[in-house]
């Protein structure tokens, strides 16, 4: 199944956190003294604080780094499915009439992600690849600093991001997935080849992820 690297990698670290119902968190922002604020919706929280969940300003080249489940989005994330227009995933490659298939299960309070599919030239079949775009509010240190995660490439630009190019355990030739820090976590890539269409998985990865990046939520007050 498509998604199932990308739950395995947050259900992990789910798995080994414990719950929090108060106290403090750090807000995290790379580059920044880190600040000691309430992981609650504060109104006295910084428009420029991740922590701040209604906040209406651009965050996109902001990193949190408070762990994912004690993360204030972790109840907070939206189906973004929605968010990707026609015109982007065909740049991508990908067959809008196939569908656009969101993940649902245990996780998807600390995860949200939708499938795709890219359409088989032959029409023998039913798709030549399949990727599938990812929100959490697991952090990227949490993400990338796993056992199961062997980084290929860091500090790929993606946009105004800086990407990590990565294989986990399971993966195969066909396989690659590529992520980045966010102000609510991380977004994630997990492509999944065929056998019988070659292609570079984690060039095709990269390119998918350029095309896309700019429809993920750049804004607090956007993770409704």
């Amino acid at each position: 199944m498509l998604v199932s690297g990308v739950v395995v990698a947050v259900a992990l670290l789910v798995g080994g956190c414990s719950s929090s119902t108060g106290g403090t968190a750090s807000s995290g922002v790379t580059g920044a003294g880190t600040t000691t604020v309430s992981a609650s919706a504060s109104p006295q929280l910084s428009e420029d604080d991740p922590l701040n969940v209604n906040s209406t300003k651009d965050l996109s080249t902001v990193t949190a780094t408070i762990e994912g489940a004690h993360s204030p989005y972790l109840y907070r994330l939206p189906n973004i499915c929605p968010r990707f227009p026609d015109s982007a995933l065909i740049k991508a490659g990908i067959d809008p009439s196939l569908g656009r298939n969101p993940f649902s299960g245990k996780t998807t309070s600390l995860l949200q992600n939708c499938g795709f599919s890219a359409a088989d030239p032959t029409g023998r079949n039913f798709q030549s690849w399949g990727v599938s775009p990812a929100i959490t509010s697991i952090n990227i240190k949490e993400l990338i600093d796993q056992p199961r995660t062997h980084v290929v490439e860091s500090n790929l630009p993606i946009g105004p991001h800086s990407a990590f190019v990565y294989h986990s355990d399971g993966d195969t030739a066909l396989d690659c997935e590529v992520a980045w820090g966010t102000f609510f976590g991380a977004v994630m890539f997990q492509f999944t080849g065929e056998d019988w269409y070659p292609v570079d998985a984690c060039a095709k990865t990269v390119d998918i992820a350029r095309a896309l990046y700019p429809y993920f939520p750049s804004r607090p007050s956007e993770m409704r």
